[in-house]
């Protein structure tokens, strides 16, 4: 009985997390680069894009950002654990 109502207690926390993690992407645009198909800008984007690829530096830039953030909550969590110095 006590273990049902804990587990009761912290799905509705978990719900809790949820519903506000929700809410806070909700008003986030859906895309951030919208405003640029609509703009000058997108031809010369185009234009430029066809010498230098400009999404592709965006992609790896995107994945380097990601490994090296990963790598940080590694470090942290393995300082945690105190698995490293």
């Amino acid at each position: 009985m006590f273990f049902t109502a804990l587990a009761k207690f912290l799905q509705f926390i978990l719900d809790a997390i949820a519903a506000v993690l929700s809410f806070l992407v909700s008003l986030l645009p859906k895309s951030p680069f919208k405003w640029i198909a609509g703009s000058e800008f997108a031809d010369l984007l185009a234009k430029i894009n066809y010498f230098v690829p400009i999404s592709d530096f965006v992609a790896i830039l995107e994945l380097w950002l990601v490994s090296v953030g990963m790598y940080y909550l590694y470090s942290i969590w393995a300082r945690w654990v105190k698995v490293i110095q």
